[in-house]
């Protein structure tokens, strides 16, 4: 499996994971998954990245992340930011050849000019909110099959309070005018994934979906926030990070290893986007120098 694609176990019969992430410093990649995703800020605060987008996320904020967007969450320096996190497939509310009725469910995954749907803390909906996806997690931790149909119902609670508040700034109408771009660009993040390591242009996959070029870099641009080449970039600094955390590889290395035959440059790129040298960020966040966090794995 490529690293900078997140994998969630799930049950195929039904979709569904409820846990608990830590976020510590910026020690976790820039990702993306083919899962849904409802992150509740339970503590502290932070950031989350989407593409070049930054949202800042306080106690109480809820965050609507699709199945395509690339992301990750940076906790202040001050402490971890906990999340409770609510995943799910699709396919869980709104299978293929399905009601139109369930493909409205999703609306709040898509926003109509692009930004990621956000429910501000202090709002009765972000109050509603938080005490559903608290109950979702606490019939999930009992485990009992018998309750699927109620954290089934509690899912579709939640999504729908959304697409009723007019706050939220969602419509259903959204799903089907951004579906298409989203699939589209679907097969381009899976591409640079697995080719990070090499060369990768435009042409390549513009290849892949069998468009142009330019119509790749438009609809890139328009469906993840960030330039193609940012995104690529991105990508490198990302496996590189892992790289440095999970192997005894040299510097030299880890930038061959992602694609960068100019040292000089890999320390350039690497600083700007982590704020430190490799060097650096490997003592820093090197595993002997944190303690691990008793949480599940990054979704």
């Amino acid at each position: 499996m490529a690293v900078y694609v997140w994998q969630q176990a799930m049950d195929p019969d039904f979709p569904l994971a409820v846990l608990e992430y830590a976020v510590l410093g910026d020690r976790d990649p820039m990702h993306w998954h083919d899962h849904f995703e409802i992150a509740l800020v339970t503590q502290g605060r932070g950031v989350f990245m989407f593409g070049g987008r930054p949202m800042e996320a306080e106690t109480g904020d809820v965050f609507f992340i699709d199945n395509t967007q690339p992301h990750v969450a940076l906790a202040d320096r001050g402490g971890p930011m906990r999340l409770l996190l609510v995943l799910f497939r699709p396919e869980l509310i709104a299978p293929l050849g399905g009601r139109e009725l369930d493909r409205g469910y999703l609306a709040p995954f898509i926003h109509a000019d692009g930004r990621t749907p956000r429910v501000r803390s202090g709002t009765p909906l972000a109050a509603q909110l938080a005490g559903l996806l608290s109950g979702l997690r606490a019939t999930a931790d009992r485990r009992d099959p018998a309750e699927r149909h109620l954290m089934d119902a509690t899912l579709r609670l939640a999504l729908g309070l959304v697409n009723r508040d007019p706050e939220a700034g969602v419509s259903p109408d959204a799903v089907r005018a951004a579906a298409g771009r989203r699939e589209q660009i679907r097969p381009v993040l899976a591409y640079v994934d697995r080719h990070c390591r090499e060369r990768v242009t435009l042409g390549d996959v513009a290849s892949v979906v069998h468009v142009s070029p330019s119509r790749v870099r438009h609809v890139f641009k328009d469906v993840t926030g960030v330039g193609f080449k940012a995104y690529v970039t991105q990508v490198r600094v990302a496996e590189a990070k892992r790289l440095l955390l999970s192997t005894d590889m040299s510097v030299a290395d880890v930038a061959r290893s992602v694609a960068y035959t100019n040292l000089s440059q890999f320390y350039k790129v690497f600083s700007r986007s982590c704020g430190m040298s490799p060097g650096e960020y490997r003592r820093h966040y090197a595993p002997a120098a944190l303690e691990p966090e008793p949480v599940a794995a990054m979704p």
